[in-house]
């Protein structure tokens, strides 16, 4: 699977998902710090499977739309911990996640109306 991750998440996340065998570059690794939303989301478009970012706004935007051929986008709601905490804890979900269950936009793990 190939992944984006916004620059709003870890930079340890890149190496965690490398390791779970997934083709994943940052804004980080890309060199891409404070490209604007839409910019990000026409460069995503076509080259990623998935998008991962804290964004509330540029998630909500993305809602609005059409959903693209292959991007899915999904805004992390993860508990905010100290970094290596906080990737443990997006590694575990990630591998339990059910891709098919989220739409284009969606919160992850789980959507605000049921984030405890």
């Amino acid at each position: 699977m190939k992944i984006l991750l916004d620059e709003n998440l870890p930079r340890k996340l890149v190496a965690a998902l490398r390791a779970e065998g997934h083709e994943v570059e940052s804004i980080h690794t890309l060199r891409l710090q404070g490209l604007e939303n839409g910019k990000l989301y026409e460069f995503a478009r076509d080259s990623f499977d998935l998008c991962f970012t804290r964004d509330v706004g540029f998630a909500n935007n993305v809602r609005q739309g059409a959903p693209p051929s292959r991007l899915k986008l999904r805004r992390v709601t993860v508990q905010q911990k100290p970094q290596d905490e906080f990737v443990l804890d997006f590694i575990a979900v990630f591998r339990a996640s059910d891709w098919t269950q989220f739409r284009h936009g969606d919160d992850w793990p789980h959507s605000s109306d049921d984030a405890s």
